[in-house]
């Protein structure tokens, strides 16, 4: 939980929201247009985290976080864990503000069968 706290703080910056949030604007809202651009900006604040917990610094570093921190919570998960995964999941993608949480979370559970 203590990697996900990290990250969950470092996307609720402000500029990091406000560059969510133009992504979003710039991206026409569409999914797969927000992701890629998604990536860049969040690499941002990733990148010193990632260093920090023995990932390289480097895009290659944060697919690895990504899958591992997939690994660790998916399937059951204490309810706990997945607050803190939702939370930081919000933040990542701009908010309740932002226009595209809800789009992305419904699309993810239509996936994932939830």
């Amino acid at each position: 939980g203590d990697l996900i706290d990290e990250l969950t703080e470092a996307y609720s910056q402000r500029w990091f929201q406000d560059k969510v949030r133009k992504c979003a604007r710039d991206s026409g809202f569409e999914r797969s247009i927000f992701l890629m651009r998604l990536i860049d900006v969040a690499f941002e604040v990733q990148k010193p985290i990632l260093v920090k917990w023995g990932f390289d610094g480097t895009p290659h570093g944060a697919r690895e976080m990504t899958a591992a921190l997939r690994e660790h919570v998916s399937g059951s998960m204490p309810d706990w864990l997945k607050k803190k995964r939702d939370k930081c999941l919000e933040f990542l993608y701009g908010g309740k503000e932002s226009g595209m949480l809800d789009l992305l979370i419904h699309t993810a559970q239509d996936h994932d069968g939830a």
